[in-house]
C-alpha cells in the first residue's frame, strides 16, 4: 500500500471512513502501512491505464483550464461519451430512442445524490416519506439516500438462489413503498461478483414501470465481465422498456472502474433529456462543472477505441485469473469449503464467509480486525444491513468479507498465506 502520506490525511481532523479507522488502529500497534496489503476497496493507486496518462502529458487546449458554460460536462467528451454508451450497449441512436448521455464530473455517487433530489423536488411532499428499494447485499445506495429523507427498503440477495434477485420480493416492495419510490438495480453485482439474467432484469423493469417506480441503474461493472462473454444489458432493457412512458431513469456508469482511475471521477450519465435537464439544474445548485483538464484527456482516449478497449479486455482477464487464483487457494490452502465462497464472474471483488468461530453479532468487523493484525485487510461483506430472509444473512453465525482482485499475483497470494499462517482459515 502507499505510504499513510499519501493516501490517509494528516490525522488532525475526524475521519469517518471506516478503512481509515482501522488503518491507523494498525499504525498504532506498530504496522507499516507500507507492508499492509489491502484489499479492501476497489483500488492499487498505480495501475492507472498507461495510454489514459499519456493523454494528459499531451498539450491540451487551452479552453479545459476555464469555466465551460455546458452544464453536461466538457462538449467533446459528451460527445464522445454518447458514442461510447451507445456502441458499448448496442443502443438505438439517442435521436431515435429518447435518452440521452451526459458527463458524470465529480463521480457517479454524487450524481445518484442528485438524482435522488431531483425525484423529491418532484414529490408532493405529503404522507410519509418516499422510499429507495436497493439491494442487500450490495454497495452503498443508503448512504447516498437515507441523508436525503428516503425510507430503505431492502430486497434479498442469497446463496441458494446464486444471488439472483427475486422479482416477486421486489413487486411486494413496489406495492407496499407506494408512490414516488426509487428502485435501484446493479446486476453486475457488488459484492457477490453474481451477473443477474437478463430475463429476471428485464421483469423487474417492466414490474418497476407498471408501478411507475423511478429506477437508477448502476452499472459500474458492466465491462469488467468473465472474459468471452456478454454482460446483462440493463441499459438496454430501460432504454427499450420505458420508451413509451414517462418513468424517470438514470443510469450511471463509472470509468474509474474500468481503467483505474477512480479519482478522476469521471463517468456517463444517460437518461431521458428532461431527467439529465433536471440533473444539471440540480448540480448547479452547488457546483460549476470540474476537472475540465481531466475531461479532455478523456476524450482523447476514449477516442482511441482499440487501444481503451485491448486495456479493459487485458483487466478481464486479470480479473479472472485472479478470481481461480484466489478460489483455488482459499479452498486447498485455507480449507474453506465450496458454499463458503462465492468467486462470481464479474467486478473486481470476490467475496468469502468469514469463519463461524470468528462472527461477532453477524458481523465481519472482528474477523476483519484479526486479518488487519496479520497485515492483510479485507473489504466488509456489504455495505448494507442484511435483511431478514430465511437462510440468508440474517441467522447469527453467517457474515462475509470481499478481497480486491486487481492488485498482482504475488501480493494476493502472499495475503493468503499471512491469512494461513495466522489461523484465520476455515
Amino acid at each position: 500500500m502507499e505510504p499513510t502520506r499519501f493516501v490517509l490525511d494528516s490525522g488532525r481532523l475526524p475521519n469517518d471512513h471506516e478503512d481509515a479507522r482501522l488503518i491507523r488502529w494498525y499504525e498504532a500497534r506498530g504496522g507499516d502501512v507500507r507492508d499492509l496489503h489491502y484489499l479492501s476497496l476497489g483500488e492499487t493507486w498505480q495501475a492507472v491505464a498507461p495510454g489514459l496518462t499519456a493523454a494528459l502529458t499531451r498539450a491540451l487546449p487551452a479552453h479545459a483550464h476555464g469555466y465551460t458554460l455546458s452544464p453536461y460536462g466538457m462538449p467533446v467528451l459528451r460527445d464522445v461519451l454518447r458514442d461510447y454508451i451507445t456502441r458499448t450497449h448496442h443502443l438505438p441512436r439517442p435521436e431515435a430512442a429518447q435518452y440521452d448521455v451526459a458527463v458524470s464530473q465529480s463521480g457517479t455517487r454524487a450524481a445518484m445524490s442528485d438524482f435522488g433530489r431531483l425525484l423529491l423536488e418532484g414529490a408532493d411532499g405529503r404522507g410519509t416519506p418516499p422510499a429507495a428499494i436497493v439491494p442487500s447485499p450490495g454497495w452503498d445506495y443508503a448512504g447516498v439516500l437515507a441523508p436525503l429523507g428516503y425510507r430503505i427498503l431492502a430486497y434479498g440477495l442469497r446463496p441458494d438462489r446464486s444471488w439472483q434477485p427475486d422479482v416477486a420480493e421486489i413487486g411486494a416492495l413496489l406495492a407496499r413503498a407506494g408512490s414516488g419510490c426509487l428502485l435501484v438495480l446493479n446486476p453486475q453485482h457488488n459484492p457477490t461478483g453474481a451477473e443477474w439474467e437478463a430475463d429476471t432484469v428485464e421483469a423487474i423493469v417492466r414490474t418497476a414501470t407498471t408501478h411507475r417506480a423511478a429506477m437508477l441503474l448502476d452499472d459500474a461493472y458492466y465491462a469488467l465481465h468473465a472474459p468471452g462473454t456478454s454482460p446483462t444489458n440493463a441499459l438496454l432493457v430501460l432504454v427499450t422498456a420505458t420508451r413509451e412512458t414517462s418513468v424517470p431513469w438514470l443510469a450511471t456508469r463509472t470509468l474509474g472502474k474500468q481503467f483505474h482511475c477512480n479519482g478522476w471521477g469521471i463517468g456517463a450519465l444517460t437518461a431521458g433529456p428532461a431527467v439529465l435537464a433536471g440533473l444539471a439544474r440540480v448540480t448547479q445548485q452547488r457546483s460549476y462543472g470540474c476537472a475540465l483538464p481531466l475531461q479532455a484527456a478523456m476524450a482523447n482516449w476514449l477516442r482511441t477505441a482499440d487501444e481503451a478497449e485491448a486495456f479493459v479486455d487485458r483487466l478481464r482477464h486479470t480479473y479472472a485469473d485472479a478470481r481461480s487464483r484466489v478460489t483455488r487457494r482459499l479452498h486447498d490452502d485455507l480449507g474453506f469449503p465450496q458454499y463458503a465462497v462465492h468467486p462470481g464472474s464479474c467486478t473486481s471483488y470476490l467475496r468469502f464467509r468469514v469463519p463461524t468461530r470468528f462472527v461477532r453479532s453477524g458481523s465481519e468487523a472482528h474477523y476483519r480486525r484479526l486479518c488487519l493484525a496479520a497485515g492483510v485487510l479485507p473489504g466488509a461483506g456489504s455495505m448494507t444491513n442484511p435483511v431478514s430472509v430465511p437462510g440468508g444473512q440474517d441467522d447469527g453465525d453467517e457474515a462475509y468479507v470481499r478481497l480486491f482482485l486487481g492488485q498482482p499475483g504475488p501480493l494476493l497470494d502472499s495475503a493468503l498465506d499471512r491469512l494461513a499462517r495466522a489461523g484465520l482459515g476455515w
